[in-house]
């Protein structure tokens, strides 16, 4: 996996995926989910190039299920783990997205 580098003098769009007190967290996950979606098509269709989920380190299971569906779901965009020394090890995934 190579560095990503943004554009000088230009920060990504940074979304906060973390839900507010008091939601059902039989559902988080999913709800989670469908505002990542959300926001990611929101971010493509606008022509962002770039775009920061914030999702907490925790187990991981938020920030595998974003990789599994970039994968699977977004060949136009690839992820990795946003910088280290601004969002923390493990806690927000970088995604690229590629226009043509």
């Amino acid at each position: 996996m190579t560095s990503y580098k943004a554009p000088a003098g230009r920060l990504p769009k940074v979304v906060d995926l973390h839900l507010k007190p008091g939601y059902n967290q039989g559902d988080a996950v999913e709800r989670q989910l469908a505002r990542f979606r959300g926001e990611l098509d929101s971010a493509i269709r606008a022509g962002v190039a770039e775009i920061v989920f914030i999702h907490g380190a925790g187990i991981g299971r938020l920030k595998d299920e974003i990789w599994r569906i970039i994968a699977e779901d977004y060949r136009s965009c690839s992820c990795q783990d946003a910088p280290f020394s601004r969002f923390g090890v493990g806690g927000a995934t970088l995604i690229v997205i590629k226009h043509r």
